[in-house]
């Protein structure tokens, strides 16, 4: 996220963003609609009903950034960002059901396909379209990412599918153009269809994990990086590392082990300082809570503190801190590592 950017500025940017995706949206639309009429054709009807998708995402992607952009409150303690993740979800069954409707058109013409009229400017008007909405996606996504908007990011990469349909179209069209065989008209509406298939599908998966918080290894790659170059002696150990989104908000969770000796205003200035490091990248948006547990004999031989009156073992090598070994239980605790040290 780019923390240049106040979090008044991204809500204010996401709408602006998301309007002007509905408008680009309603023209094109308007322009396949007058290509399919005049041209009848199957392929074309295909990639105008994508489009129509593509109208009442971007509509649900205002409405939804309009909803996550609401504080916290007494029912809803962890923000409202996860609407976002609804919005996506919601927008890959549309295009799931748009699919399922292009096929039960389209089949049935690969045996009658109907003639095909003025098909020169048909062509050129998908053209046209196919590049805007290209364009058009790879701004989205930017947007989406620069200012942690899931929706938009979705109806970035929508748009970006409903280009390369256009793309499809455009090649199945030149091929009846210059064979004459009707029948590959409907034949390209129907791979349109199970392409934007599986595109739906995707989103929906995606959808999906954030809203059950499944793991998110590219967040916790980067907190795993930060808090290796946060180190301090003093920081012994860290496990159970678990992060996740939700629309600007980063939620991040995990145990800290400290000196056992080490008073409960040290540890605490320990939590604040690391809080604070771990949520600068995001603007400050979020909440970082901090276990601490005591140090066991177990950890002398990885702890760095040179002066500790109740080391049992000697300081052997420095244990770096990687994702894998941060997001599971303290390995020091292990039946191997319990064996091999020495007895308290």
């Amino acid at each position: 996220m780019n923390d240049t950017f106040t979090h008044p500025q991204r809500i204010r940017r996401r709408k602006q963003v998301a309007i002007f995706s509905i408008v680009l949206s309603i023209v094109l639309l308007s322009a396949k609609l007058l290509a399919w009429w005049m041209t009848s054709s199957t392929a074309i009807f295909a990639d105008a009903m994508e489009t129509v998708i593509n109208v009442v995402a971007a509509v649900m992607a205002y409405f939804t950034i309009v909803q996550s952009a609401k504080p916290p409150d007494e029912d809803h303690p962890y923000g409202h960002g996860k609407a976002e993740d609804f919005s996506a979800g919601a927008e890959g069954a549309l295009i799931a059901v748009a699919a399922a409707f292009i096929l039960w058109h389209s089949i049935p013409r690969l045996v009658d396909a109907p003639p095909l009229q003025q098909l020169n400017v048909g062509l050129l008007i998908i053209l046209v379209t196919g590049i805007l909405n290209g364009l058009a996606g790879i701004y989205l996504i930017r947007q989406g990412r620069q200012h942690a908007s899931q929706a938009l990011a979705a109806d970035g990469y929508h748009l970006i599918t409903d280009s390369m349909t256009s793309a499809g179209v455009l090649l199945g069209l030149t091929l009846v153009h210059l064979t004459g065989w009707r029948w590959m008209d409907p034949l390209a509406a129907i791979a349109v269809a199970l392409h934007i298939l599986v595109v739906g599908l995707r989103l929906m998966r995606q959808a999906v994990s954030r809203l059950m918080d499944e793991a998110d290894a590219e967040l916790l790659e980067e907190i795993a990086q930060k808090l290796e170059k946060l180190r301090q002696p003093g920081w012994i150990d860290v496990h159970h590392l678990r992060a996740w989104r939700s629309g600007d908000l980063r939620h991040i969770d995990f145990h800290l082990t400290l000196p056992r000796y080490w008073s409960v205003e040290d540890a605490h200035h320990v939590q604040d300082e690391l809080r604070d490091a771990l949520l600068e990248p995001y603007g400050g948006l979020g909440e970082c809570i901090v276990h601490l547990d005591p140090c066991v004999p177990q950890c002398c031989s990885f702890c760095e503190l040179d002066a500790c009156a109740l080391r049992e073992a000697p300081f052997t090598g420095r244990r770096p801190w990687r994702r894998p070994d941060l997001v599971g239980d303290p390995h020091y605790l292990e039946p191997d590592a319990a064996e091999a040290a020495p007895a308290s």
